[in-house]
């Protein structure tokens, strides 16, 4: 049974949620893009976290429901919900084509209150032994956000710039500019969608844990929040002349499929093959239904195609199943905009009192110099406020939604008074109600916990699933959510379990460490925020010594208070190997070790591999700052310079002093004759790290042809630079010369070729419009290449 699964085994349930996921990425458009459009939206604000960080939180919550049902603790009252339609036109009369009557509007609300109360003697009623009353009516506004009247209930009509708009134009121009306070409005907007979704009925935004910022001041995600429908699906046929609705959607029923979705619920068939809708009565089945198959037959049991959360026509639609109701309820006690909903009075008459204040802040625990949103949810329609932090910065504030910064520890309080035409509000003070911790300003994280294991590749086949392997995979990833708002990543440590050169141990082979943000599709890898190649040379010696590899970047990571994935790039073909330890599969409370296949795909271990495993991965991560540094090479012939750069810190000194140009500074040129660790100490401000290291590989015995001779001539400065780089070298070598330029993630942005005719060559290559950074010039003379670290300021 589905129920006992989940009760058992969670874990496998957000696995199952990940693969509903993927196969809903590769999916056609259709009538409701609630999926790809939750997607989008947590790409656009990782801040929302994963959802399936969001499903254990609603699996968790629902337990605590059933728990209190079984112990007779609960008598769930109906609540209601205030709806405001925005109606948006091309300037048609009202009651003609988008610009839809007041009587249809009317027809809509009447639907989903029958649908959602299971009312006898109406479509909305059903005679399932699994139906449910879900105890939630909607009804339509009376007051607009300044408390007035409206002078048409519930409606909100917008003259739009254009007849149609796509999804991006809905979400980017439409919502953000005409959207009311979704902590006292359930908005619905109906308007036509653009040509290019033709099938689209709607869709919604899926409930969420996070408290972003309202509207309009703060915008985010609040901003969109609500369901979008085509006009030709908005209203009930069978309830008025409405010549605008189109068959077989012309029954109410998008509404209340979408209502579905905003209140947490997903598709009857889990978005993919069979997969799970994380409802325990509802069964499963292997796809959407289209019309009223009655009787159909998939994944072992007959199809509940009666289900709002299906597919089917309107007319076939008439339950909502007790799990369902459990899982709304759910949603109702979790999602702060959603609860905050049921104590809005906008259904009732004028404001007749001074406001009542309430507020709620994104976060009350925090580490030090972190930021804080603030949520204005007072009753009675106010205009005015005026906010005091204690210990907050700014110290007061008349925004209605204000950001605070706290920069030292302690526990302060809150207060607030709102005001509207009638009077200020009493103030409510909040005491201790921020609380800003002074330890942890500098950590670690790590997600491994358990028995060090170093996987290999099950047969048919060869290698390590956390390293090279015959599926030629090209990178390994740990997912770190960040709960406390780090803002700086300067390094990190990884413990591998295996590394062979292919070389020997003289080997000149790196291994790339990344960092990258997880904004990518359902919160994978997204886009590479550092790199870092590190010596192969010391991963086997740290190998064969059983101990982790520690890496300091050469830049700070910007996570800023995000998640973010930290891991490395796979080489596959210089035969070198290397596989990070992992624990034992099971031993993870959390779905964190992702990989990436040969097709560029990222996938979580838990869907390509069936395991439930972390990397021993541990990151450095700190509110301050840390002491970081970068070397132009790591392999040298003996008598070649490097540049050292150091970061992070206001003064920096440097060991060993042999062959260094000064041992003060935040940039110095060694000269080493012998393999040297270089170590930079940082001062003059408060540091998570204040050390840094770097070795510098000498070979031992010279190469001695013409590429050493070029990469000993190559000069490029200033390094780092502002603007305009000199490449320049004199030697004896003639032909042609190809100057490459790359950022961190390996891009290539700048590339031009001509021709040494003469002994010295010199050739400016202008920075001046790139971003600050670490990039790589590469500089090719007849079939030679030589690279260098360029800081860009």
């Amino acid at each position: 049974m589905k129920t006992s699964q989940k009760t058992r085994h969670c874990t496998w349930l957000l696995a199952c949620l990940l693969l509903g996921m993927a196969a809903q990425a590769q999916a056609p458009a259709d009538k409701c893009a609630t999926m790809p459009m939750d997607s989008l939206l947590r790409r656009k604000f990782p801040q929302l976290g994963t959802l399936m960080q969001f499903e254990a939180a609603v699996q968790q919550k629902m337990k605590e429901i059933e728990t209190r049902r079984r112990a007779g603790r609960v008598t769930e009252a109906t609540v209601t919900i205030p709806l405001v339609v925005h109606v948006v036109h091309s300037g048609e009369p009202v009651g003609q084509g988008r610009n839809i009557s007041a009587a249809q509007v009317q027809s809509q609300l009447d639907v989903l209150n029958e649908d959602f109360r299971r009312k006898p003697g109406t479509r909305g009623f059903n005679e399932d032994a699994r139906g449910a009353d879900i105890e939630i009516e909607f009804c339509l506004a009376t007051l607009d956000p300044q408390g007035r009247t409206m002078p048409e209930r519930g409606i909100d009509r917008i003259r739009g710039s254009r007849a149609s708009y796509t999804r991006d134009q809905t979400e980017g121009e439409i919502k953000p500019s005409t959207s009311w306070d979704p902590n006292r409005y359930y908005n619905v907007w109906v308007l036509d969608f653009d040509g290019r979704d033709e099938n689209l009925v709607g869709y919604a935004q899926f409930p969420s844990q996070a408290n972003l910022p309202g509207i309009p001041e703060s915008g985010g995600a609040a901003s969109t929040d609500g369901v979008v429908v085509r006009y030709t699906s908005f209203g009930c046929s069978e309830k008025g002349t409405f010549p605008g609705l189109q068959a077989p959607y012309n029954l109410g029923r998008t509404l209340s499929h979408e209502t579905g979705h905003w209140l947490g619920l997903r598709h009857i068939w889990g978005d993919g093959n069979c997969a799970d809708d994380f409802v325990g009565d509802t069964p499963t089945q292997q796809s959407e239904s289209r019309g009223c198959q009655k009787g159909r037959v998939s994944c072992g049991g007959a199809n509940m195609v009666e289900n709002y959360m299906d597919y089917s026509d309107d007319a076939c639609m008439s339950i909502f199943t007790r799990g369902q109701k459990t899982r709304m309820r759910a949603v109702m006690e979790l999602s702060p905009r959603r609860r905050e909903l049921t104590a809005s009075n906008v259904c009732g008459t004028l404001v007749a009192a001074k406001p009542v204040p309430n507020f709620r802040a994104d976060k009350q625990q925090i580490l030090r110099g972190a930021k804080v949103n603030f949520n204005d949810l007072s009753a009675n329609a106010p205009t005015q406020w005026q906010w005091t932090f204690e210990g907050g910065s700014p110290a007061t504030s008349t925004e209605r939604n204000p950001v605070v910064t706290y920069a030292a520890s302690g526990k302060y309080q809150v207060t607030l008074v709102a005001t509207n035409g009638l009077g200020a509000s009493d103030p409510l003070a909040r005491t201790n109600y921020i609380d800003v911790l002074d330890a942890g300003l500098c950590g670690t994280t790590t997600n491994f916990t358990g028995t060090p294991t170093l996987l290999r590749q099950p047969a048919p086949g060869s290698g390590y699933i956390a390293g090279q392997n015959s599926q030629r995979d090209r990178a390994k990833a740990e997912y770190f959510n960040n709960s406390l708002g780090y803002v700086n990543l300067s390094g990190t440590s990884i413990k591998f379990g295996r590394a062979v050169a292919a070389a020997g141990a003289t080997t000149e082979s790196t291994v790339t460490v990344l960092v990258w943000n997880a904004r990518g599709f359902q919160s994978s890898p997204g886009a590479v925020l550092e790199r870092k190649e590190i010596s192969l040379r010391t991963v086997l010696q740290d190998v064969a010594l059983n101990r982790p590899t520690q890496i300091v970047f050469d830049r700070n990571a910007p996570i800023n208070g995000l998640p973010f994935f930290v891991g490395i790039e796979l080489n596959n073909t210089n035969r070198d190997t290397v596989a990070i330890t992992t624990n034992q599969n099971g031993e993870s409370m959390q779905i964190t070790a992702w990989e990436q296949t040969a097709d560029r795909a990222w996938n979580p271990y838990s869907i390509s591999r069936g395991l439930n495993v972390a990397h021993q991965i541990t990151p450095l991560v700190g509110m301050n700052e840390s002491v970081q540094l970068s070397a132009s090479s790591i392999f040298i012939d003996a008598g070649e310079t490097v540049t050292l750069d150091a970061r992070g810190a206001s003064l920096f000194s440097w060991t060993p002093a042999d062959n260094l140009s000064a041992v003060l500074g935040p940039q110095v040129v060694a000269r080493p004759t012998r393999t040297t660790t270089y170590i930079v100490t940082g001062s003059g401000q408060d540091l998570c790290n204040t050390n840094a290291s770097v070795t510098v590989f000498v070979r031992t015995s010279p190469t001695a042809t013409e590429p050493t001779a070029t990469e000993k001539a190559l000069v490029i400065s200033p390094n780092p630079t502002d603007g305009e780089l000199q490449v320049s070298l004199t030697n004896k070598v003639r032909g042609k010369v190809m100057v490459r330029v790359y950022d961190s993630a390996g891009r290539k942005i700048v590339s031009f070729e001509n021709m040494k005719p003469a002994d010295t060559y010199a050739q400016t290559v202008d920075m001046s419009g790139l971003a600050a950074g670490l990039y790589i010039v590469e500089f090719e003379l007849d079939g030679q290449k030589v690279r260098r670290k360029v800081v860009k300021l």
